[in-house]
């Protein structure tokens, strides 16, 4: 038994030396000529945020050359522990993402690091050769999700990203988030996205957490209308478009689907009403104005009444301890 494991550490320091030996110039020999079917740019690949490290300091089953097929990388090995000065927070969150356990029940077409982050050439997010710079991110999220993608271009989010150029409109990962991607089924994430909707649209968000519906997800509840429930998801559009899910023409099916007994009075509910809007809801201004004067006016009165009051007890008092 002594010996069986001697020689595994002989055998595990030999490949360790082995590897070593070898150079990026030497995998470059073969793999950096031109017109071969694994062809790879040295010179962009030393730029990359992976530059320094040689080929088999991922490629670990690489002990010489030539050699076999390579097995698939495992990313993991540096970035989930954080080693060689890799950040392994966004590592351990895709470990608990719906595409890591789509890959762990079997599913080879869900994504990995590679699909998203590339193999050879990976830049920081803000490089303009990054396969995840921000500009980027719906059509990378379109091989796999292809039908929602072009649902997405024709919202309003997607028109004002993809054909304004405007990268402060919403895209995937805003939504979705980037590395811990949960299941669109999760209570949890439902309940963030009023969140996220509200890091663009505050005023929207605090009209809404003073309904009804605004005050019971706040709580923690998901049986409730939330903004994806009545502006759709992907496919938001503005009110004023026929296909909008608040358009005139099928705002009436949008609160059936929570109020099956809905009218069309139902719909004149005010969903983000603003009682200081006179231009935009003057019968909730004129309301408000009216209830806060009807308000106040009580609120002077008694207090007047019960200032009198008090001096006229005062007065009999006085009057009482003089006699």
């Amino acid at each position: 038994m002594g010996l069986r494991i001697l020689l595994s550490i002989l055998f595990i320091i030999s490949l360790t030396q082995l590897s070593y030996a070898l150079s990026k110039d030497d995998c470059f020999s073969c793999h950096g000529q031109k017109g071969t079917p694994l062809f790879l740019d040295s010179a962009l690949y030393e730029e990359s945020s992976h530059g320094k490290f040689t080929c088999n300091r991922c490629h670990l089953d690489i002990i010489g050359y030539p050699h076999g097929k390579a097995s698939k990388v495992n990313c993991g090995i540096c970035h989930f522990l954080g080693t060689e000065g890799a950040p392994k927070e966004k590592a351990q969150e895709y470990k608990l993402s719906v595409h890591n356990r789509a890959l762990r029940a079997g599913n080879t077409m869900a994504p990995d690091c590679q699909a998203c982050h590339g193999s050879h050439y990976i830049f920081p997010s803000k490089d303009e050769r990054s396969e995840t710079k921000r500009q980027k991110i719906p059509s990378l999220c379109s091989k796999c999700h292809f039908n929602e993608y072009e649902v997405y271009k024709k919202g309003i989010h997607g028109k004002e990203f993809l054909d304004k150029k405007n990268t402060g409109a919403a895209a995937c990962f805003d939504c979705h988030m980037e590395h811990k991607i949960p299941g669109v089924e999760e209570e949890g994430w439902k309940l963030s996205l009023i969140k996220e909707c509200g890091n663009c649209h505050s005023a929207e968000l605090d009209t809404y957490r003073r309904t009804f519906h605004g005050k019971v997800t706040k709580l923690g509840y998901i049986t409730v209308a939330k903004c994806s429930d009545c502006h759709g998801s992907h496919n938001i559009l503005p009110v004023s478009d026929r296909d909008s899910t608040l358009s005139g023409e099928r705002i009436l099916d949008t609160c059936m689907k929570c109020h099956p007994k809905a009218t069309v009075g139902f719909t004149k509910y005010f969903a983000h009403a603003e009682e200081h809007n006179r231009a935009k809801y003057p019968l909730l201004y004129y309301t408000y104005l009216f209830m806060t004067l009807l308000l106040l006016g009580v609120f002077a009165f008694f207090f007047t009444h019960t200032a009198l009051w008090a001096y006229r007890s005062l007065m009999e008092r006085i009057r009482k301890r003089s006699e």
